[in-house]
């Protein structure tokens, strides 16, 4: 089997010939050292500090009107596809994230109304953006937003997906996605206060939002159709650590419609469609079937979630992806480790199919050394008929 027929198979709860290993890396560091291009990386001292910082401060009006700063994530999306075909991923998350607009040189804004603070990765570079506050605190201030027009939305993501689908989609089964989902967009602009209180006061403003950013993400997942991708992810963290952010009803009653939706066009398209949720989202995987999703990803160890227990609950109804853990295995893990946890995801979650082999998420503190362990490991140990390790 190839990489599309492999990641196919597992998605349709098979078993193909291979366990298929999947990327959510976005690390600059790692990225760059996988392509031996060390040093490519723009250090955060160079947006902030000295003649250059006070230039980007100033030409911050310039830089968005030209698309520059959103031109260059572009371009590295595509070194971070070809990072994953050079290590040897069978599928790739590419997420678009041209969505940034430079306030000053220690802040940017996106197109949904947050804010951002530019900050550094351990080797002192740009990292992506951190999330600081929503700005859009009130209906009237969220009303009076300049909304991305979901034309224009799919026209510039199609362009990007194309190229990448164009240059890579032979060699790598490719996943687009967008930052950011349903739920991220709705209280996250808003900051969760203020959400909770519209959610009381104003449910049907609260339906007017969500039904909005459906359109926009509905125009994402057309985008990636129109440019020949086979499917996408879904990403909207909706869990803290202990469990979800809101309870299962609200996420229903107010989301459930949308997410259905969303599903449901994706499968129109003849895409396979994945939703990634960080934390303890063990109360929402029933609701990730019935909304309609074909797999899910993150299942994050340090919130608590065991892989086995993910596959016996809903591992033959969607695939499941994970749960190598990054806080530790992944970016301190031993060789000796890294092959543990493989092994161990195997024996619990791949014997019958429907398994992808994945870490919980992308963080620049992982090893390019423990990634190649954990790629070559699932190589070796991956191979149907599984061994009972």
């Amino acid at each position: 089997m190839n990489c599309h027929e492999r990641t196919v198979a597992a998605l349709n709860l098979q078993k193909p010939d291979r366990v298929p290993v999947f990327s959510c890396t976005e690390a600059q560091n790692q990225i760059y050292e996988i392509l031996g291009e060390e040093g490519s990386a723009l250090p955060l001292s160079l947006v902030q500090d000295g003649v250059t910082g006070a230039l980007v401060k100033v030409a911050a009006p310039l830089v968005n009107a030209t698309g520059l700063f959103n031109r260059e994530l572009e371009k590295f999306e595509a070194k971070k596809v070809e990072a994953d075909v050079a290590i040897g991923y069978d599928c790739s998350w590419v997420m678009y994230s041209a969505i940034f607009d430079v306030r000053d040189n220690h802040h940017a804004t996106d197109v949904y109304g947050r804010l951002y603070d530019f900050v550094a990765d351990a080797d002192g570079n740009l990292d992506t953006p951190m999330y600081r506050e929503g700005l859009l605190t009130t209906p009237e201030k969220w009303e009076a937003w300049p909304h991305p027009d979901p034309v224009r939305f799919h026209k510039r993501i199609r362009r990007a997906f194309t190229d990448l689908q164009r240059r890579f989609g032979d060699q790598i089964y490719l996943m687009g996605s967008v930052c950011w989902g349903l739920w991220e967009n709705v209280t996250q602009p808003m900051g969760l206060p203020a959400f909770a209180v519209a959610l009381r006061r104003d449910p049907d403003f609260v339906r007017r939002m969500v039904k909005y950013y459906e359109t926009l993400y509905l125009a994402a997942v057309h985008a990636a159709a129109d440019a020949g991708m086979p499917a996408f992810v879904y990403s909207d963290d909706m869990g803290y650590k202990s469990g979800p952010q809101t309870s299962p009803r609200v996420l229903d009653e107010f989301f459930g419609p949308s997410f259905r939706r969303v599903a449901d066009e994706a499968h129109g398209r003849g895409l396979k469609i994945i939703i990634h949720s960080c934390g303890n989202i063990y109360q929402l995987l029933d609701l990730f079937v019935d909304w309609g999703f074909d797999g899910v990803h993150s299942l994050e160890p340090t919130a608590g979630i065991d892989l086995a227990e993910v596959k016996r609950r809903v591992g033959d109804r969607m695939c499941v992806f994970g749960n190598l853990d990054i806080s530790h295995v992944m970016s301190q893990g031993t060789r000796e480790e890294v092959e543990a946890a493989v092994k161990y995801a195997l024996r619990v979650a791949a014997q019958d199919g429907g398994f992808v082999m994945a870490m919980t998420n992308s963080h620049n503190a992982v090893k390019v050394e423990n990634t190649r362990w954990m790629i070559e490991d699932t190589h070796r140990y991956g191979t149907y008929p599984l061994a009972d390790h």
